[in-house]
C-alpha cells in the first residue's frame, strides 16, 4: 500500500524552503536582540573607543607616575574588552558606531588641552566619572539584559572596570594628599 501524503503539507514543505532560500538565511538562524542588549553593545564600544584615548593621552601628558601607569593599564585593558565587544555584536549582527560618541570625543579634547598637574586632576576626575557611569551600564545589563551573549560580555567587563574605578579613587587620594603637603 503507498504512502500517500497530502498535497496540502508538499506545499506548505515547499513553501517554507522557498521562503529560507529567498530570505538568504534559515529562520532558525536568525538572531533576535532586545533593544537594550544593542545599546549595550553600542554604549559599551563607544565606552572602550574613549577610554583607549584617555589612556593614551594619560600616558602622553601626564605628570605623574600614577596616572600615566594608569592610563597605559586602561588603554589596554580597554582594548582586549573591545575585542569582546566587537565579535559579540558581530556574531549578533549589531553594527556599531565608529567613533566615541561626540560627548567623549568633546571631554578628551577639554582633556588634551591642560597640561601638568591641572591634567591629572581632570584626568582622574573626568575618567572616575566615566566608570561610574559605565559600571552602572554594566550592572543594569547584567540585570535586565535578555542576550547571555551580551550579559557574559557586561559579566566579564564588570571586574575590570571596577578595577580601573578603585585605582583611579585610589590615585585620586594619593595625589590629593601630595597637593596638601
Amino acid at each position: 500500500m503507498a504512502l500517500r501524503i497530502p498535497f496540502a503539507a508538499i506545499a506548505t514543505a515547499a513553501t517554507v524552503v522557498l521562503l529560507m532560500l529567498v530570505s538568504g538565511s534559515p529562520a532558525w538562524a536568525r538572531i533576535e536582540i532586545s533593544k537594550q542588549d544593542r545599546q549595550f553593545l553600542k554604549h559599551a564600544h563607544q565606552d572602550n573607543l574613549a577610554g583607549i584615548a584617555a589612556g593614551k593621552a594619560a600616558e602622553d601628558k601626564g605628570k605623574a607616575e600614577v596616572v600615566r601607569s594608569i592610563g597605559a593599564t586602561i588603554a589596554a585593558d580597554h582594548a582586549k574588552l573591545d575585542t569582546s565587544v566587537k565579535e559579540t555584536a558581530r556574531r549578533l549582527g549589531v553594527s556599531l558606531p565608529s567613533e566615541p560618541s561626540a560627548e567623549q570625543k568633546a571631554g578628551l579634547e577639554k582633556l588634551t588641552a591642560l597640561s601638568g598637574s591641572a591634567f591629572d586632576r581632570a584626568w582622574l576626575a573626568a575618567l572616575i566619572e566615566d566608570h561610574r557611569t559605565a559600571l552602572e551600564k554594566i550592572k543594569q545589563e547584567i540585570q535586565n539584559g535578555s542576550s547571555t551573549d551580551v550579559k557574559a560580555v557586561a559579566e566579564s567587563s564588570k571586574p575590570v572596570v571596577q578595577g580601573h574605578l578603585d585605582r583611579l579613587l585610589e590615585a585620586q587620594k594619593t595625589l590629593g594628599a601630595l597637593r596638601r603637603n
